[in-house]
């Protein structure tokens, strides 16, 4: 289990700028939970100072190798911090730009491009009192776990002698194409089939994660009842659920995550809208019986 971090006044605006109460009634609108007090905050106005600090923070080896007078410094931070931002902003065709919370503290940012043919990670950093304590390697984790769920490759880039690069190859990102001070990296993606109808049934009562290729987690659905069917050598099942309104009409390919199945995609449609804004789902798994199976 991670333990909370201190805080690094020197280095950011004063906590209660950032802070979020998790699971209470003063959690912040947009604040996406992961795991082990680990959660995302899209970037707002307001953000401006934290955003700074984290930029900052990434360029120490250039500071003290400059030298310069803080206040020349701080200048030229702002300046490439700003057009840095506007970069991210115009390459990017489906963005993500979040804050990282940490038990409700800002400890850095995390930048997601989530493109139709690709998930690639534009930026991930740090503050230096939140390093070193597996928060970084627990949002990668999560981006390969959606990578796959999504049936989408992961992609990002990294300094050829970063001490990082092998780490990220031990996750099984491939060197795609080397641009000479930088790689560019991709883990293709490992989606899973979709469970069995008797590892469904299994599976009644309990809770699945929603996700979605390009706007990532949508809700948590409910698995109601699994209705399995045989036909000749067909034989599949219709899976329920209940959740909140998605707001999407029709059928799609989703990423579903389950502490015991795992992780899989699936296509899901709504079949039914209340007026208290919850929805049914049902999804259609079919499979060919083999000849051992007929014949047992």
């Amino acid at each position: 289990m991670l333990q909370p971090a201190r805080q690094a006044p020197s280095l950011a605006p004063p906590v209660a700028a950032g802070m979020v109460e998790f699971g209470g009634p003063t959690c912040q609108p947009g604040v996406r939970e992961l795991l082990d007090g680990i959660a995302l905050r899209a970037i707002q106005p307001g953000d401006e100072a934290w955003l700074h600090a984290i930029f900052s923070c990434t360029r120490d080896a250039e500071r003290q190798l400059l030298a310069w007078p803080h206040e020349a410094w701080q200048a030229f931070v702002a300046q490439q911090s700003a057009w840095q931002q506007a970069q991210y902003q115009a390459q990017c065709q489906n963005p993500a730009f979040d804050l990282v919370l940490f038990h409700g503290q800002v400890a850095g940012r995390l930048y997601v491009d989530r493109r139709r043919d690709e998930i690639r990670v534009v930026d991930i950093a740090l503050l230096p009192a939140f390093r070193g304590q597996g928060i970084g390697r627990r949002l990668l984790q999560a981006l390969v776990a959606e990578s796959d769920a999504c049936g989408q490759p992961l992609a990002l880039q990294v300094a050829r002698h970063n001490p990082i690069l092998a780490y990220y190859q031990r996750l099984g990102m491939q060197v795609q194409d080397d641009l000479g001070e930088h790689l560019c990296l991709t883990r293709p993606c490992r989606t899973a089939a979709p469970p069995s109808a008797d590892a469904f049934l299994d599976g009644v009562g309990s809770d699945f994660r929603l996700v979605h290729p390009e706007a990532g987690y949508l809700a948590t659905l409910r698995l109601e009842r699994v209705q399995s069917w045989q036909a000749g050598a067909l034989q599949g099942c219709a899976v329920h659920f209940s959740g909140p309104d998605i707001q999407r009409t029709a059928p799609d390919t989703y990423g579903l995550e389950h502490r015991q199945l795992g992780r899989f995609s699936l296509r899901l449609g709504p079949v039914q809208r209340g007026g208290d804004g919850a929805c049914r789902y049902e999804a259609l798994i079919t499979r060919m019986h083999s000849p051992t199976e007929q014949g047992t």
